[in-house]
């Protein structure tokens, strides 16, 4: 008779809520019977190396700064992430912290709909080591305080130069965080079209950019002053005068790990961001009368 194969399930949690730490522990003791366990904080994840390997779920415990982390650790293995939200928002998670310690059974029994999220890769200046984000590519202003001017191209075709503050590259997982409190749209979480929006725009284009998976964007620096390339928001590279950025689709994918069905997203949403909705407004505002 052949010996039953284990999961192999490994915990990123943030690295200074107790309370993660401590779910984390208690995730491992509940399903120990379940699964083969490993354990780290989002410090510690860069280093993992073999230990990820031959990982079958990938449970991120934390805001949505923990899941981006832990998806740069999943993604180019293809993993899926499970999202457990101790942040403020969280919209990237599936699961509050109260109800992951008896609801975790579903999901290792493979209910769950497996949702897959678009990256994109920046080449930075000359160096040829590809850079993945799940949220956003942003080329800004370094150290001064005062304005930057970017030249934009879609696939070889010049479009504009920006000047602003920064221009930012966003994915559809990435319109519900930068891009969004610039203004931009809200994109379905399986979009796999990419976002152009400056910051602080002198004219130009304020709108943003909406373009096609299958371009390249090449941004420009042409100020002499410093400038910053910023990849998802914890890694940066210097960029000079002349220097480019070019973004285009990653050929890695976050897979997110979800128990109800894509237009759910949208109630997601508006709650996520405070909003009410129609009849719970009617409804609280004759109460109020």
């Amino acid at each position: 008779m052949s010996e039953t194969v284990r999961m192999r399930t490994g915990i990123i949690h943030h690295d200074f809520v107790g309370e993660a730490r401590g779910l984390a522990q208690a995730l491992t003791e509940r399903y120990s019977s379940r699964s083969e366990w490993w354990t780290c904080s989002v410090a510690e994840s860069s280093g993992l190396g073999e230990m990820v390997v031959e990982t079958d779920l990938v449970i991120a415990i934390g805001g949505d700064g923990t899941i981006l982390r832990s998806a740069h650790v999943a993604a180019p293995l293809g993993i899926p992430i499970l999202g457990v939200n101790m942040g403020r928002v969280g919209f990237m998670s599936e699961i509050e912290a109260e109800d992951a310690l008896d609801g975790l059974d579903w999901y290792l029994d493979g209910n769950a709909r497996p949702e897959l999220r678009t990256m994109i890769k920046a080449q930075i200046g000359d160096d040829a080591t590809p850079h993945h984000a799940l949220n956003d590519v942003v080329l800004g202003r370094g150290r001064e305080i005062r304005l930057v001017d970017i030249a934009l191209s879609i696939d070889e075709v010049p479009v504009t130069t920006y000047r602003a503050d920064a221009l930012v590259i966003a994915t559809a997982s990435g319109s519900t965080g930068y891009s969004l409190a610039l203004g931009g749209p809200v994109m379905e979480p399986e979009e796999q079209s990419f976002l152009v929006k400056p910051v602080a725009s002198h004219m130009s284009l304020q709108g943003g950019l909406l373009i096609k998976p299958g371009s390249v964007v090449e941004m420009t620096l042409r100020t002499d002053t410093d400038a910053l390339c910023s990849v998802d928001g914890f890694y940066e590279a210097p960029v000079t005068s002349g220097q480019k950025v070019r973004v285009e689709v990653s050929e890695h994918s976050a897979t997110f790990l979800r128990r109800d069905p894509p237009n759910a997203f949208y109630d997601s949403l508006t709650r996520r961001l405070g909003m009410r909705q129609g009849s719970m407004q009617r409804t609280s505002m004759d109460g109020d009368d």
